[in-house]
């Protein structure tokens, strides 16, 4: 990267002026990383709002993942805008690019450990839906704050040991934030299936509640197939430029950089995609919220209510925060 002063202005020029980088592919990705951040502000701030608003929405899985789309919130809002900023006005000098790749891998790091978190609580609600109805909230908020903090513990450890051995870094990134969770993901799911396996027999009636935590699983198990595809270029390009000094002109003579930050940013905007088309209770919520902040649709919401009530509209959700009264239910088609 081009870190060196520019004369006239007296910042570091932006990456757009380093020789490796061709102008053209740098102006077509800043473009596709606008509307990637508009996307994930957007869409997953639908997932937000609706969290707030319905309820019913209100269950142990969806806690995750508003918590998820919060952290994906966080790229829209910071990691790209300062990663446009550095492309096109200033590469940035140490202080910037240091603030960037903790902002970054802390964003990253945390939407990663959420789906690990997520694929447990699937595991528990099918593997052994006793356990997992008798579990208090308590428990479940303590790895929702476990999400956040872990990450940012090994956000600043990150930055005094890449200062220290940046190939251990790179390795302990990997490792940590990748191999492990998706061992993990990958462990649960296997057991998933399992379970559903030999509970769900041709000519035998399945339960409601089967039926839905297996739903639910596959959706999410679509959402983290999105993950890997969308994050093992970047780890893949990053190990090479670490580990394969003769690696690194090839990477930047070909702008891969430029792809493999777009396709990890471009997970950011996935989820709620895959949220509207899988989840019906998302998607009716989406669209009520939409329908509201383009003031076109509160004579709709009039006349609907009339016949159906809020209720009735979002009635697929069933599992709630666990109470005294009510305990986990799983969440339904």
């Amino acid at each position: 990267m081009a870190n060196q002063p520019n004369a006239n202005s007296g910042r570091p020029p932006p990456m757009i002026d380093d020789p490796n980088f061709k102008e053209e592919s740098v102006i077509v990705s800043c473009t596709l990383y606008v509307i990637i951040a508009f996307l994930a502000v957007f869409g997953n701030g639908l997932v937000v709002g609706s969290f707030i608003r319905h309820s019913r929405l209100r269950t142990i899985t969806n806690f995750f993942v508003v918590s998820l789309s919060v952290a994906d919130i966080l790229v829209g809002v910071i990691s790209i805008p300062i990663w446009i900023s550095m492309l096109l006005y200033s590469s940035g000098g140490p202080t910037l690019q240091t603030v960037y790749y903790v902002l970054d891998l802390f964003a990253g790091s945390c939407s990663i450990l959420h789906l690990v978190a997520i694929s447990l609580e699937r595991f528990f609600a099918v593997v052994y839906p006793i356990r997992h109805r008798n579990t208090t909230a308590k428990v479940y908020y303590v790895f929702l704050v476990a999400v956040w903090v872990i990450p940012a513990a090994a956000c600043g450890s990150s930055v005094e040991l890449r200062n220290v051995n940046r190939e251990a870094n790179m390795l302990f990134l990997f490792i940590a934030f990748f191999v492990i969770p998706l061992l993990v993901i990958l462990f649960t799911y296997a057991r998933i299936w399992r379970a559903a396996n030999s509970r769900i027999q041709p000519g035998r009636d399945t339960s409601r509640t089967m039926k839905r935590d297996m739903r639910i699983a596959l959706t999410i198990a679509l959402v983290i197939g999105f993950f890997v595809v969308a994050w093992l270029p970047f780890f893949i390009v990053q190990l090479l430029i670490v580990f394969c000094k003769k690696c690194q002109p090839e990477i930047f003579n070909r702008n891969l950089l430029l792809f493999v930050k777009f396709m990890h940013y471009s997970n950011s905007a996935v989820n709620p995609i895959v949220y509207a088309v899988k989840i019906p209770e998302f998607r009716r919520a989406f669209k009520q919220l939409v329908g509201l902040c383009l003031c076109c649709c509160p004579t709709c919401l009039t006349n609907e209510g009339n016949s159906r009530t809020v209720a009735e509209l979002l009635s697929a959700t069933d599992m709630r925060v666990p109470s005294n009264s009510s305990r986990d239910r799983v969440l339904s088609q």
